[in-house]
């Protein structure tokens, strides 16, 4: 679910900074390359009537294959009145696949763009975000600008059934047949797994067309559904990529989904349970007072190192009816001293996270800190993706995903036993999620990356680096923590040779926040040194790769605003989990070498139960 694709038009994209729109500096460093490849543009025309792919299990092309060779320096994506600018000259293949050669019931987008020159002999695969719908430009125009030959896929989700990125299903009608994808099995599967394969198949075969030999090595990166995208690669097709880089997996697919009607229960169980924008300013605010400057950060800075550590029950915010408080309910207020016990309820069952009827937890909660409120506005319509925004909707964020397995009938309040008291959420109609038929496999096999077994992506001499903010609001942070802990549950003595972790404190999903949070993910502002591999997280994975030097911290960026030509606000370390950055006790706080890697201690790591985790 990453923030390429959520509700974000490219030209907002671009004013903001979004790190593939703003990496027009690196194309000095492109042209630098001393293992850049030459291709010739004239190549690119011959590719159409010269390109013959052989895809797998009856997978095929259909319709033609769209070739451009774009010299101009921009390119407007369809659908667009805002062209992509500062781009070096590229060819662009567009294909439609079926993966099961049937038109009707699987179509895939693809697109694949390669530089004409300045090519640094390197295949890089990218994610989505959310359901998809279309192709991600920003993603292919970010690897572009670093050199790479880079493609992305629709994941199946657009010609057939006209979703976007927060919209498939549901009774918004706001994207998506009210069932989304429920009764096209061949569909789900390829928004599951195949599209992303299918795509990666393509996409060697016109590099290797397009330059005249393979690429030597092949990445992919992707954060939310591209970190679902990216564990499902290693996990099903680990001979795809060479390196793997994902960002806020959200590879426990159907539990997620289904998590986020937790809180918007809780958010409307009464009158007095929405948690408004005064009530989360209140809330985090406390938070931080509370926890900051215990957890090797600083206090005042704004976030937690260490939220997991941090124990703050929101109870204590709770109104006294002394004749000073101000409650917090009313949603036009600028500002309130007090919760309504059905508020300090709500936010303190989300920081739980979901349970069944069976006091097994379903996903792990949001973290402390996490709850920092942006309110909605015309230019933002959906703040940071977190509490202000998924309380507004008129249903759950993303529980489209659930019409799918039941059908447009389904509704919300099925979850519960009593949607006015959600203490549990019942574990029949997650049952029933999860079990429901796709074809010769249940909707969970279809589209849950679970499996903790990397063993043959290891014998490959493959390296997965996993990452995520701390104060993620959409994703909790607890999960890509959790699948790590889960690869070593099976693996402990190996897993750092091919998997590593990097939390990244402050910062929301996938970019942005209060923190450090521009070190080469996707879809964040581009790092003050692009492709070096001490503050840029896909340089550290390639050269893990192709250099055998594993990173052990990674150099992240909270630039002032979050716009980089306003100046660097501080730097610092992001470091190889379990540890984190603490402050040496001595030095400019904004400096990194001000902080030392030291081990995570008093950490409370929620995880979900057996039955529903990894």
């Amino acid at each position: 679910m990453s923030r390429t694709a959520h509700g974000f038009d490219l030209t907002m994209l671009l004013r903001r900074g979004v790190r593939s729109a703003l990496m027009i500096a690196a194309l000095g460093f492109v042209a630098s390359l001393g293992a850049s490849v030459p291709a010739l543009a004239s190549q690119c025309s011959q590719l159409a009537s010269g390109l013959s792919l052989q895809l797998e299990n009856g997978a095929t092309v259909v319709g033609p294959v769209t070739v451009q060779d774009i010299t101009s320096g921009s390119y407007t994506p369809a659908g667009s009145a805002s062209p992509i600018t500062g781009l070096p000259p590229f060819c662009r293949v567009a294909l439609d696949i079926s993966s099961t050669g049937d038109a009707s019931q699987s179509q895939i987008l693809v697109e694949v763009w390669m530089p004409d020159s300045g090519w640094n002999g390197r295949y890089l695969g990218t994610g989505n975000g959310g359901f998809a719908g279309a192709i991600s430009t920003a993603a292919l125009a970010g690897g572009l600008l670093e050199g790479y030959a880079v493609a992305n896929t629709d994941l199946g989700t657009g010609v057939l059934y006209h979703c976007n990125s927060l919209y498939c299903g549901g009774r918004t009608g706001l994207g998506g047949p009210p069932a989304g994808l429920n009764g096209h099995p061949d569909s789900i599967k390829d928004f599951g797994y195949r599209a992303t394969h299918l795509m990666t198949v393509a996409a060697k075969q016109v590099v290797s067309a397009f330059y005249g030999s393979p690429a030597p090595h092949s990445y992919f990166a992707g954060c939310s559904t591209g970190g679902q995208q990216s564990l499902m690669e290693a996990q099903r097709f680990p001979e795809d990529y060479n390196g793997i880089l994902a960002g806020a997996p959200a590879y426990d697919r159907t539990h997620l989904h289904m998590s986020g009607s937790w809180p918007y229960a809780w958010t409307h169980a009464s009158s007095s349970s929405l948690l408004t924008v005064p009530a989360l300013s209140l809330i985090n605010n406390s938070v931080l007072a509370k926890c900051g400057g215990h957890d090797g950060g600083l206090a005042g800075e704004g976030f937690l190192t260490q939220p997991a550590a941090c124990r703050f029950d929101a109870r204590a915010l709770q109104c006294s009816g002394a004749e000073t408080d101000v409650p917090c309910t009313d949603p036009n207020a600028t500002s309130c001293t007090c919760l309504a016990p059905e508020q300090a309820s709500a936010m303190d069952a989300i920081w739980h996270g979901p349970v069944d009827d069976r006091d097994r937890r379903l996903q792990p909660g949001f973290l402390r800190s996490s709850e920092t409120p942006v309110p909605l506005t015309a230019a933002n319509p959906v703040g940071n993706l977190g509490l202000v925004w998924a309380e507004a909707g008129n249903e759950p964020p993303f529980d489209g995903l659930i019409f799918w397995a039941l059908g447009p009938d389904w509704k919300w309040q099925d979850f519960f036993a009593d949607a006015t008291d959600p203490v549990a959420m019942l574990s029949s109609e997650i049952s029933a999620i999860d079990n429901s038929r796709v074809g010769d496999m249940s909707f969970a096999q279809a589209l849950n990356a679970t499996s903790a077994d990397l063993g043959a992506f290891r014998d490959n001499g493959s390296k997965l680096i996993l990452y995520q903010g701390w104060s993620d609001p959409l994703i909790p942070g607890y999960v890509a923590v959790d699948y790590w802990r889960a690869l070593r549950r099976g693996d402990a003595s190996k897993l750092a040779d091919y998997a590593r972790l990097f939390m990244a404190p402050g910062m929301w999903h996938c970019s942005g926040g209060p923190g450090p949070n521009a070190f080469g993910g996707q879809d964040q502002v581009a790092s003050p040194k692009p492709g070096d591999p001490t503050d840029d997280a896909l340089a550290a994975l390639t050269n893990w790769v192709e250099k055998d030097v594993a990173p052990t911290q990674i150099l992240a960026t909270k630039y002032v605003n979050d716009v980089p030509a306003q100046g660097i606000a501080l730097q610092r370390p992001i470091c190889q989990y379990p540890r984190h950055a603490a402050y040496r006790g001595s030095g400019d706080s904004k400096d990194p070498a001000s902080f030392e890697c030291v081990r995570d201690e008093g950490d409370r790591i929620l995880a979900p139960a057996p039955i529903y985790g990894p």
